[in-house]
């Protein structure tokens, strides 16, 4: 029986534990935190999983929640300029496919319990990268899923050809609150230039139904104001007074509510960084990245749980199909290359909505108010970026698109 050994119980490292777990191999979890620690923490992020990577969830059988979440069945979008009472794009369209927001703190506590039911090994402390070579001593494969943290940089160095940012580009912060009147049930994403972005969207916990107020802001710029705020009723009252001034057409998602409690709410800042995914330790031996170990994004284009999962698809199928040959550096760096052949689409996308919108993307969401097909197809690109680069990616081919799109129209 082949043995592998995975750090980090995340949406990566749970689902593939759970994966090969369900596939006749021998499988150690490495957690920093027990499942009940997970559960009843502080919220670890803001996330929404769209279709394509739930269909992976339920092919393994951990689809829990498909009939209590509240589904996410659309993509809202507004654009304003700062002190306008009213946005100059503003545009809804329906996704095919729900989505789903399902708090991580109940889908991790609730996979590591499950794979520990199912018969895998689970071993909690915090690794350190001396333990990586007893693993590899022990272990067929060592897999690294163990987030963003710096204790695994040193052996996943950056990308730097793949990596154009050095510094976090925005402020993030997060409040999950209970909501006392309907709002939107998809996600709403707002776009002031200058300031930042907003995004709302119904997210399940395990004390019910909540929304989740994200605020995504320009370090520096006026809403760069969550950073050092302990209290979360102070954090409630700056996220309503960032809506008002802001995005007022969306105060709605916040007037009213009232804060989930002290561990709901989260501020912070992600260097987006893309590192080679396979890492030699000192002793010679090799282990592979995976999630956002290998490569992270920051949250404004949603991608890192939907990444997470599709990384964790990949290998597993890649794992499975190499059979009993050896997992040495060319598998490692083979897989890692399957992975980017997926993620680089996803991690243009995040990049590019850091930055300035250029004309074309303006362009582009502009017309989508006139036409539901652009609007779809715009939305959908949270669902699958893998169709960003061949269109929005290129300004001719874009513009070329708008032209037949109201050629059609016409």
């Amino acid at each position: 029986m082949r043995h592998v050994v995975i750090v980090g119980a995340g949406q990566a490292g749970s689902l593939l534990a759970l994966g090969l777990l369900a596939e006749g191999y021998r499988v150690t979890m490495v957690s920093e935190r027990t499942a009940e620690e997970i559960e009843t923490g502080r919220i670890l992020s803001n996330q929404c999983v769209f279709e394509p990577a739930l269909r992976h969830e339920r092919a393994l059988g951990l689809n829990h929640w498909d009939d209590v979440v509240p589904p996410v069945v659309g993509i809202a979008f507004d654009a304003g300029m700062p002190g306008a009472q009213d946005p100059f794009i503003s545009w809804v369209s329906p996704l095919d496919e729900p989505a789903q927001s399902v708090d991580q703190r109940l889908k991790m506590s609730f996979w590591l319990n499950e794979f520990v039911a199912r018969g895998g090994e689970l071993r909690t402390h915090k690794a350190t990268p001396e333990d990586l070579a007893d693993y590899t001593r022990e272990a067929d494969l060592v897999l690294v899923a163990a987030g963003r943290g710096p204790q695994f940089d040193g052996i996943f160095p950056r990308d730097d050809n793949r990596s154009p940012y050095t510094e976090p580009q925005r402020g993030i912060s997060l409040h999950l609150v209970k909501h006392k009147t309907d709002f939107y049930q998809g996600v709403t994403f707002g776009l002031v230039p200058g300031v930042g972005e907003f995004f709302v969207l119904p997210v399940l916990t395990a004390d019910g139904p909540r929304m989740g107020l994200y605020f995504s802001a320009i370090p520096g710029g006026p809403m760069d104001v969550f950073t050092g705020v302990t209290d979360h009723n102070q954090h409630l009252e700056l996220c309503q007074e960032q809506l008002r001034r802001f995005f007022p057409w969306s105060t709605a998602a916040a007037e009213g509510a009232e804060s989930g409690g002290p561990l709901e709410f989260l501020t912070g800042r992600i260097a987006p960084v893309v590192r080679h995914g396979v890492g030699r330790l000192p002793t010679g031996e090799h282990v592979l990245a995976m999630g956002d170990t290998a490569i992270t994004n920051d949250p404004i284009a949603g991608q890192g749980a939907n990444n997470a999962v599709h990384c964790a698809r990949i290998y597993q199928q890649l794992i499975l199909a190499h059979g009993d040959r050896p997992f040495d550096a060319d598998f490692m760096q083979n897989c890692f290359d399957r992975y980017w052949d997926y993620a680089q689409h996803s991690t243009r996308f995040n990049n590019d909505l850091l930055a300035p919108p250029p004309v074309h993307i303006l362009e582009t969401l502009q017309a989508a108010q006139e036409h539901p097909e652009v609007a779809h197809r715009f939305a959908h690109l949270f669902n699958d970026p893998t169709d960003y680069v061949p269109w929005l990616g290129d300004e001719e081919t874009a513009r070329t698109y708008l032209r037949e799109v109201a050629a059609r129209v016409a």
